[in-house]
């Protein structure tokens, strides 16, 4: 590959990265002073990701468990991933909508807060978002997919990501996770 064609490649990464921001910037950083309120009040992070987001979700949240930028001590953060018979007995049925809710209805408290990284607009992860407002969850929503079915559900904030192509918007979401995981980490550690 020419040095061209890389040094192109890296100025669309950037240029999705840039764009991504912009559109998040206004929801970042009240995302990440209620993420630190609520770790500071021993309530909890929930995460999801759908599709080809789901394992960006997973190293998001581990890197919130986790140290990402210091040591310290492990944030109250849960992936939410539905077992293998609970996706069988979905698939069995007509419940789509209802992958992630049993597990959330099991595991989150109010005031908990539910980050989706949204690859589908599925009624899977639609469904999460209803199921965890009905449990008086806060819900944020990174959508990289097709946003017009969020048009009518209840969440406290919803970003669209830039139409690029799912890698980059993967990228996009792995990047935007693990700001957000050092804003949080720099309001609870002063960091």
């Amino acid at each position: 590959m020419s040095e061209s064609k890389l040094f192109s490649l890296f100025q669309e990464h950037n240029q999705c990265l840039e764009e991504g921001l912009a559109l998040c910037a206004d929801v970042l950083d009240p995302l990440a002073a209620s993420l630190a309120e609520s770790f500071a009040q021993e309530q909890r992070l929930l995460i999801i990701g759908s599709g080809i987001m789901a394992p960006i979700a997973m190293a998001v949240a581990q890197a919130f468990a986790y140290q990402l930028n210091t040591e310290r001590p492990p944030l109250p953060v849960v992936y939410v991933e539905p077992g293998a018979g609970i996706r069988s007995a979905v698939a069995a049925g007509d419940d789509a909508g209802q992958l992630y809710c049993g597990a959330l209805q099991a595991i989150a408290r109010e005031d908990d807060q539910l980050l989706i990284f949204d690859g589908t607009s599925d009624d899977a992860v639609i469904g999460a978002a209803q199921t965890a407002r009905d449990l008086d969850c806060a819900v944020t929503v990174l959508c990289a997919g097709d946003s017009a079915r969020w048009a009518d559900v209840e969440t406290d904030s919803l970003v669209v990501l830039p139409d690029a192509a799912a890698g980059r918007r993967a990228e996009l979401l792995l990047f935007l996770g693990h700001v957000l995981c050092q804003m949080v980490e720099g309001e609870l550690f002063g960091l």
